[in-house]
């Protein structure tokens, strides 16, 4: 019985799916084939440490699901700040060593992707050759498939070149929000009394020290979306304003792939994923009201989670080497 890895990297987890490659479980029934590690994002826990994460998550899923380890035909993985061939050479060499390690079959075939590809591709109908993937949670990025396969990305410049419409940028527009507001510079905000509670600071003020003396990391401001979410439930103004704007810069990451990939048009299936679109539904609506008004394409759930796509590839990647 042969079998595909499919592996989601990220910063805080990594997540193995165990596939059987001809016989392979839709979506939801393939979840129960999964084992959780810790994060494996080589540019935070370095190559050294990714290898021994990943191989011991390898290792107790082949064991869980009582698979040997010849008949594992293939590996997929997607991993967080993974974009460079540098990158990409140097996982080879891991993968080398954990498949020797692990004893795997010699003709196992292993590949390598950035997380957001295989977002993509996880979110993607069955069949379908073409559609692009929206991501906002702390950061912001665009990536599209074309019909002929060829990949597009927009944004994931990070959060002080880029990561418009990010978590991160919605909490940095409320702070700028609420010091002009001090300033009397623009209209008083709730943000103002919800986020210096949520910092548990007394006074607009003590932001000054918080930002240039605690240094927060970006999670942190990232985290203050969620007052911007409250307020515009209590109707407020300026928080719709900040949540309306991130709407627009996400769908400026659509525009700019309908640039690079002429294909594209009104019946392009886009889809949407991250912590921003799942808890702030006001978000959603601007996202997707402006596409359509605009005919950039067609809003859809995503079918799957970037660890099926992950595993698809690896299929794929079997596949490929048969029919050739």
């Amino acid at each position: 019985m042969a079998y595909v890895i499919g592996i989601d990297g990220g910063g805080t987890k990594t997540t193995c799916l165990f596939n059987n490659i001809n016989d392979f479980l839709p979506h939801k029934e393939s979840e129960s084939l999964t084992v959780i590690g810790e994060a494996s994002n080589p540019h935070v826990v370095g190559f050294d440490e990714m290898k021994t994460r990943l191989q011991q998550l390898i290792a107790h899923g082949v064991a869980k699901y009582s698979i040997q380890p010849n008949d594992i035909s293939g590996v997929s993985c997607g991993l967080a700040g993974v974009g460079r061939k540098e990158d990409v050479r140097e996982i080879e060499k891991v993968f080398q060593q954990i498949f020797f390690e692990l004893q795997f079959s010699e003709h196992s075939i292993f590949s390598a992707h950035s997380d957001s590809y295989i977002a993509l591709r996880g979110a993607l109908q069955p069949g379908a050759k073409e559609g692009i993937l929206v991501v906002s949670g702390t950061g912001s990025s665009a990536t599209g498939i074309g019909s002929q396969g060829n990949v597009y990305k927009s944004g994931g410049w990070g959060h002080i070149l880029g990561d418009e419409g990010s978590g991160y940028q919605i909490g940095m527009r409320a702070l700028n929000k609420i010091t002009k507001a001090y300033d009397m510079r623009e209209k008083n905000t709730i943000l103002t009394d919800l986020v210096l509670k949520e910092l548990a600071l007394e006074h607009p003020k003590d932001l000054i020290s918080y930002i240039y003396g605690r240094k927060p990391e970006k999670k942190d401001i990232a985290r203050l979306a969620k007052q911007v979410m409250e307020a515009v439930s209590h109707g407020d103004d300026v928080a719709e304003e900040i949540l309306i704007g991130a709407a627009n810069e996400l769908v400026s990451h659509v525009e700019s792939l309908h640039k690079k990939c002429p294909s594209y048009n009104e019946r392009t299936p886009i889809m949407t994923t991250g912590s921003i679109f799942t808890y702030s539904k006001d978000l959603e609506r601007y996202f997707i009201d402006n596409i359509h008004l605009k005919k950039l394409g067609f809003y859809q759930t995503a079918y799957s989670s970037p660890v099926y796509g992950a595993a698809m590839i690896a299929r794929e990647n079997c596949t490929d080497i048969k029919k050739s």
